[in-house]
C-alpha cells in the first residue's frame, strides 16, 4: 500500500526536518516563532501558487482551494505585526519540488497534507508558552482544526486510489523526499552540508 511505502521511504528525510523544528522548544521566543512563520510563508506561497496552476485537480476530484494554506500564514504574520507591504517583500524559495506529473503532485501533497497532523500539539504549546492563539498568530499550525484527521484520511483515500490506478509509486516517493529536502534547506540553510541555491 502506497501510504505504508511512503512512511517507510521518507522516514529519514522526515526525521531530519522534524528534529530541527523548534516549535515545541520550551525556550522558543516570540521573535523566533515569528521568524519561522516568515520562513514557512516564503516556502508555501510560491509552492502553492505553483500547485494551484497544475491541471490535474479535476482528475483527482480534489479541491485544493479548500486546503490552501498561504492565507493562514498571511493572517498569522499580520497578527504578529507585519504589514501587507512587508509580506510582499519577504524572500521566496525558488528551490521547490519539481512537479511535472500527477504522481509528483501526489508526492508533494503527501508532505504538505501530512504536516497538518501535528498541528494540535503545536497549537496547544504556543498558547501555553507564548500566549499565541488562532486569532493572534497560529492558525497555520492548527491545520484544519477538529477536522484535520478527516481531511488527512480523505487525502489518503485519493492518493491510494490514484496510485493503484494510474500513478507511479516511485515518482510519488521521490517527490515526497524532494519536498522534505527542499523545505529543510529553506528553513535551515546553515545546517546543510552543502550550500543550496534558493
Amino acid at each position: 500500500m502506497i501510504l505504508k511505502r511512503l512512511r517507510h521511504a521518507t522516514t529519514e528525510n522526515h526525521a531530519a526536518l522534524e528534529c530541527q523544528l523548534p516549535l515545541l522548544d520550551p525556550n522558543l521566543s516570540r521573535e523566533d516563532y515569528h521568524e519561522f512563520v516568515s520562513r514557512f510563508y516564503g516556502y508555501y506561497a510560491p509552492l502553492e501558487t505553483q500547485l494551484l496552476a497544475l491541471p490535474w485537480w479535476d482528475e483527482m476530484g480534489f479541491d485544493y482551494n479548500e486546503r490552501y494554506k498561504t492565507p493562514k500564514l498571511e493572517r498569522d504574520l499580520l497578527a504578529l505585526g507585519d504589514t501587507p507591504d512587508m509580506l510582499a517583500r519577504m524572500p521566496r524559495c525558488h528551490n521547490l519540488p519539481e512537479i511535472f506529473t500527477l504522481s509528483q503532485l501526489l508526492g508533494c501533497l503527501y508532505v504538505i497534507e501530512g504536516s497538518t497532523l501535528g498541528g494540535q500539539i503545536i497549537t496547544r504549546h504556543l498558547r501555553s508558552s507564548l500566549g499565541i492563539t488562532l486569532e493572534t498568530g497560529c492558525s497555520f499550525f492548527n491545520g484544519y482544526g477538529d477536522i484535520t484527521m478527516m481531511q488527512w484520511q480523505a487525502f489518503g483515500s485519493t492518493l491510494t486510489s490514484l496510485a493503484e490506478r494510474t500513478c507511479s509509486d516511485e515518482e510519488i516517493i521521490a517527490t515526497a523526499n524532494q519536498t522534505f529536502k527542499t523545505l529543510e534547506s529553506w528553513l535551515f540553510p546553515t545546517s546543510q552540508k552543502q550550500p543550496t541555491e534558493l
